[in-house]
């Protein structure tokens, strides 16, 4: 095992798979034997190659991809937050009540993740408020009531503007977001909330950027890491804000309340710090005075925004990052088209097919076009938005037609997105289906959706070409239900919500659907789970092999 841990950061020679010495006879059972080794050990062999990146902790490079949509460049008028929670990050998705808390009330900062995920370790108090909203608790929590919503990147600061250590500062990524939610009935509020706490308790981490959205408005706020400064933009109403795990505002303008809010020591302290000379710079560029060099660089974060940049507007050519250079693009972009849950959906389900960067294409696929790659040997891997790293990912929608319970909406799944079904939690339910708040990485559980949309992904990697289609197969109908059925349940709970004064049957109506939903994608995974093995015992059906990798496995040594 040893061996094969110094394989990730080792370049190592290439050697061709079936030599003649073991004859055709022996070839295929020595690649299944490999394919089966590589599953197995995948998380250690076949990290991205990202050589740029080498100087960046291994949460950023591998991380998060997010966006924000305005409401004027959706198909329904929905604001939306899209997120991949990419990493070791806490699946359990749970739904926390809204609470009244006395006047000396503390609210104490103890979360600490999900066995073998990311640790936490910030032990603190902070006053509470009188009233908190309901939430919805995970890795980085991400719904409230109010139908706001937080995406989260987590990003690179340059060390010389630190402002604390790591035992002094007391908000980490998910304290920042469960507290914003917890008090922000609005996007700009939640903002506000969070920036003062930054300004009074500081950033634990790194640097974070939030995508934030409400029925109205959509905004990317971005925090330095141990500092108390922030800066946040609203995004323009008919355009949409990508984002890959480094800082992206650039213009700042705090005398313009309405469309940007900061840290009033945000510019000064750059000044101080010698990050940022007006004589030199010019007008102040945040993310060019506050990311690390190493962050800019970022070949694995680059490649990301211009792949969401070209398929949201394929009308114009942008320029393809290089390693080794600085390659920026705007904050945000007007679409060429409309955009509905679904086409958000496409991008999130990207591993660049179709383009230079396709990780379905080529030796390193394996025979079956595995995007993930194989890892048996030191192959390239571009990292892509669409990575079986993920833990959970959502797309919201935000509806200012609709009442808070009804028009707040996540499309949620697990894992590698192009394995996994999205279903429709609303922001009013009382909790989600148990399957989806089961589990941790230390041992697999039949009674996770997440290990079980896991399952499916590793094993649709002996064959990806036709068992990642069965599976696609399998969920899709769900899938394509859930939108087709969502504006008639809505409906009726719209038509209880106008009736009953409570609310209580309109709210019954949506948590009993999402729960449904939830527990029909389960069973859906758990028989797709028991099939597929069943029928792809002792290697299944014949398929033909890539004549790429016929090439690969056959060619002159490298």
């Amino acid at each position: 095992m040893e061996e094969l841990m110094n394989l990730q950061d080792t370049h190592i020679r290439r050697t061709r798979l079936g030599a003649p010495a073991a004859g055709k006879k022996y070839r295929w059972q020595i690649i299944t034997f490999l394919m089966l080794l590589v599953l197995i050990t995948a998380p250690v062999i076949a990290a991205p190659s990202d050589d740029t990146d080498l100087e960046e902790p291994d949460l950023i490079k591998d991380a998060c991809s997010a966006f924000v949509v305005g409401k004027e460049a959706s198909v329904d008028g929905s604001t939306m937050s899209g997120y991949t929670c990419d990493g070791n990050c806490d699946f359990q998705i749970h739904v926390v009540p809204a609470a009244k808390h006395n006047k000396n009330e503390m609210y104490q900062i103890n979360y600490q993740g999900l066995p073998g995920g990311f640790a936490h370790t910030v032990l603190a108090e902070i006053p509470e408020v009188p009233e908190t909203y309901q939430y919805f608790k995970a890795e980085v929590p991400f719904a409230n009531e109010h139908q706001v919503f937080f995406g989260e990147n987590t990003d690179s600061t340059n060390p010389v503007l630190y402002e604390l250590t790591e035992e002094e500062a007391l908000i980490d990524w998910h304290t920042a977001s469960a507290l914003a939610l917890q008090r922000g009935k609005t996007a700009r509020e939640a903002i506000t909330v969070l920036g003062a706490l930054i300004e009074q308790y500081g950033l634990n981490g790194t640097g974070e950027s939030y995508l934030i959205t409400d029925p109205n408005e959509a905004w990317v706020m971005e925090i330095a890491g141990l500092s108390y400064q922030w800066v946040a933009v609203r995004i323009p109403p008919d355009e949409i804000a990508p984002h890959a795990n480094r800082f992206r505002i650039c213009e700042v303008d705090l005398s313009d309340s309405e469309n940007y809010l900061g840290s009033p020591n945000l510019i000064q302290h750059a000044i101080d710090k010698g990050t940022y000379d007006p004589a030199v710079h010019g007008d102040f560029c945040f993310e060019e005075a506050y990311s690390s060099p190493s962050s800019r660089l970022s070949i694995g974060s680059a490649l990301r925004e211009w792949r969401m940049f070209s398929l949201l507007k394929p009308s114009v050519t942008w320029e393809i990052p290089v390693a080794g250079e600085v390659t920026t693009y705007p904050l945000s972009l007007k679409p060429d088209s409309l955009k509905s849950v679904q086409d958000m959906l496409v991008i999130f389900r990207d591993y660049y097919q179709g383009t230079e960067f396709d990780n379905s294409v080529g030796g390193g696929a394996g025979p079956f076009h595995s995007p993930e790659r194989l890892g048996i040997r030191r192959v390239s891997v571009n990292r892509p938005i669409a990575t079986p790293s993920t833990s959970y990912f959502f797309i919201s929608q935000a509806r200012s037609w609709l009442p808070d319970p009804i028009g707040g909406v996540a499309w949620v799944g697990f894992d590698a997105p192009y394995s996994s079904p999205v279903v429709p939690f609303y922001v009013s339910i009382e909790n989600t289906p148990e399957s989806y708040r089961t589990g941790d990485f230390n041992m697999y559980s039949p009674n996770s959706m997440r290990w079980q949309i896991q399952a499916l992904d590793t094993f649709s990697n002996l064959k990806f070409s036709v068992l990642n289609a069965e599976v696609r197969a399998a969920f899709d109908p769900i899938e394509i239900e859930g939108f087709a059925n969502q504006t008639q349940i809505e409906q009726e709970a719209l038509e209880l919500y106008n009736r009953d004064g409570s609310h209580a049957q309109a709210l019954q109506v949506l948590n009993e659907y999402s729960q449904q939903k939830g527990i029909e994608a389960m069973n859906i995974a758990q028989y797709t789970w028991y099939r597929l093995l069943a029928k792809y015992q002792h290697g299944g059906p014949s398929v033909t092999v890539s004549s790429g990798w016929e090439a690969f496995l056959n060619g002159p040594e490298p």
